[in-house]
């Protein structure tokens, strides 16, 4: 049991992440009614990889996921701006262990809520974009 948990405490930040980012899947497939066949776990954009993208039913993408250690900051949403310069995905997520932050355009502003809207939700409102 002690190796167990002296294994936990020296997991590396990259289990870390994956850990959120399963953890995350999970909750977006079973809670918030996200196709698993939608969702495309870590791929290359260029020389970087996003986490996840989840694509609507007509294969565009519509949420781009980037999963932290750390808080999610000021940094970070750079980081997942920059990467959806490529992905063009009207919906950004960012999460951590304990937050979830959803961001989007709107009105020439950045707009912000602390969950992850549905799937329906955020596939309905994208079609008004």
């Amino acid at each position: 049991m002690k190796t167990e948990i002296t294994a936990l405490y020296k997991c590396s930040d990259l289990h870390k992440e994956e850990w959120i980012r399963r953890s995350l899947i999970r909750r977006m497939v079973r809670e918030w009614g996200f196709p698993r066949g939608l969702i495309s776990v870590e791929r290359a954009i260029g020389p970087r990889r996003y986490d996840l993208v989840c694509y609507s039913q007509e294969m565009v993408p519509l949420l781009l996921v980037e999963c932290k250690v750390g808080p999610l900051n000021a940094a970070a949403i750079r980081q997942v701006f920059g990467y959806n310069e490529v992905l063009k995905a009207p919906f950004i997520c960012l999460a951590n262990a304990k937050e979830i932050l959803t961001l989007w355009h709107e009105r020439g502003k950045i707009v912000s809520v602390p969950f992850l809207p549905v799937f329906k939700e955020l596939y309905d409102v994208s079609r008004r974009f």
